[in-house]
C-alpha cells in the first residue's frame, strides 16, 4: 500500500513540475517573441561566443568531410538541409553525425553509465543531429506563415506604388529576416539569371514546403496567365493567409491538452524506470540479468513509442 502511495506522489510531482516547467518556458518565449517584434535585437555577447564556437569546429568539420567527396549521400538529406536552412553540405552534414555519434557513448562512458547503454547511445547519436534539422525545418516552415501575412500586405502596397512584381519580391527579401527574405532573395537573383519564374517557384516550393505559400504561388503564376489585378490578388492571398493560420491556432488551442498528454504518458514509464534502477537498483537488477526482462523491456519500449505515434496522429489534424 505504501509503495502504491509513493507511486501516486511520484506522478502527481512529475506531472506538476512538468506543467510549472512548460507554462513558464511558453510564457518566457511568447514574451521573448513580442519583445523581437517591436525591438530589434542586436547581436549578444552569447551569440558572440556561439559564433566563436561554430568557427573553431568548422574547420575541423570541413577537413574531415573532405575524406567523404566522393561519396554519394541521400537526396533526401540535402533537401533536409535546404529546408532547415543550413548552410552545411551533405558531407559535412555526415560528419557532425559521426562526431556526436561518438560523443555521445563517450560522454556517457565518463558518467559511469553502463556499457549497453552507451552501446544504445551511439545509435541516439547519430539520430539527433537529424532530428535537430527536421525541428529546425518545422520552425522555419512555421515561421515563414506568419511572415507570408506582412509580405503580402508589402507586396499589394508595393504594386500599387508602382512596383513590378520582381521589384516587390526584391524589397521583401532585402527588408524581412529569415527564412523568407533570404528566400525572396534567392528567387530574384534566379530570375535575374534568366532561370523561368515557374522554376524558380518549383524550387522556392522544395526548399520551403509551407502550404500558404505554394496557395500563394498557385494563384500569381494563375495571374499571369490569365491576368488581373494583382494587387487585389494579394489582398485576397492575405485574407486567405490569415484565415488559415487563425484556424490552425484554434486546433493548436484544442489539440494542446492530448500534446501534453502524450508527453507525459511517455515520460512516466521512463522517469520511473531510471528512478527503479539508481534509487534501488537491487529491485530493478533482475530486469537486466534475466533474459525475459530484456524481452518486458523491449515489449514495454515498443508499447511505448506506438503509444506515442498514435496520440501524435491523433492530435495532429491537417488544414
Amino acid at each position: 500500500m505504501n509503495e502504491i502511495v509513493l507511486l501516486i506522489l511520484i506522478f502527481l510531482a512529475f506531472s506538476l513540475t512538468f506543467y510549472f516547467i512548460t507554462m513558464s518556458w511558453k510564457k518566457r518565449k511568447k514574451a521573448n517573441t513580442r519583445i523581437k517584434e517591436f525591438v530589434p535585437a542586436g547581436p549578444s555577447v552569447v551569440e558572440k561566443k556561439s559564433e566563436d564556437k561554430k568557427e573553431l569546429l568548422r574547420p575541423l568539420i570541413i577537413k574531415l568531410s573532405n575524406l567523404f567527396n566522393g561519396v554519394k549521400f541521400s537526396k533526401d538529406t540535402e533537401i533536409k538541409l535546404q529546408q532547415a536552412g543550413s548552410t552545411l553540405k551533405v558531407e559535412e552534414f555526415f560528419v557532425v553525425r559521426l562526431l556526436v555519434a561518438a560523443a555521445t557513448p563517450i560522454a556517457l562512458f565518463l558518467l559511469t553509465v553502463p556499457w549497453y547503454f552507451c552501446l544504445l547511445a551511439i545509435g541516439i547519436g547519430y539520430i539527433l543531429p537529424e532530428r535537430y534539422m527536421v525541428n529546425k525545418a518545422r520552425k522555419r516552415n512555421k515561421q515563414l506563415s506568419y511572415q507570408l501575412v506582412e509580405a503580402l500586405a508589402t507586396m499589394s502596397n508595393s504594386l500599387r506604388a508602382g512596383f513590378s512584381f520582381v521589384q516587390t519580391m526584391k524589397l521583401i527579401g532585402k527588408e524581412m529576416p529569415d527564412p523568407i527574405g533570404p528566400e525572396f532573395e534567392r528567387a530574384v537573383r534566379e530570375i535575374g539569371m534568366g532561370i523561368p519564374m515557374e522554376e524558380v517557384f518549383e524550387s522556392l516550393i522544395a526548399r520551403v514546403p509551407n502550404k500558404e505559400l505554394e496557395v500563394v504561388i498557385q494563384a500569381i503564376l494563375a495571374q499571369r496567365k490569365s491576368g488581373g489585378n494583382l494587387a487585389k490578388l494579394m489582398d485576397n492571398m492575405e485574407e486567405t493567409v490569415r484565415g488559415r493560420i487563425r484556424i490552425l491556432e484554434e486546433l493548436n488551442t484544442l489539440t494542446a491538452q492530448g500534446k501534453l498528454s502524450s508527453w507525459v504518458i511517455t515520460a512516466l514509464p521512463i522517469v520511473l524506470t531510471l528512478y527503479l534502477y539508481f534509487v534501488s537498483p537491487d529491485y530493478f537488477q533482475p530486469m537486466i540479468d534475466y533474459p525475459i526482462g530484456w524481452v518486458l523491456l523491449g515489449i514495454g519500449l515498443i508499447s511505448l513509442m506506438l503509444g506515442w505515434f498514435i496520440i501524435q496522429k491523433i492530435v495532429r489534424i491537417e488544414v
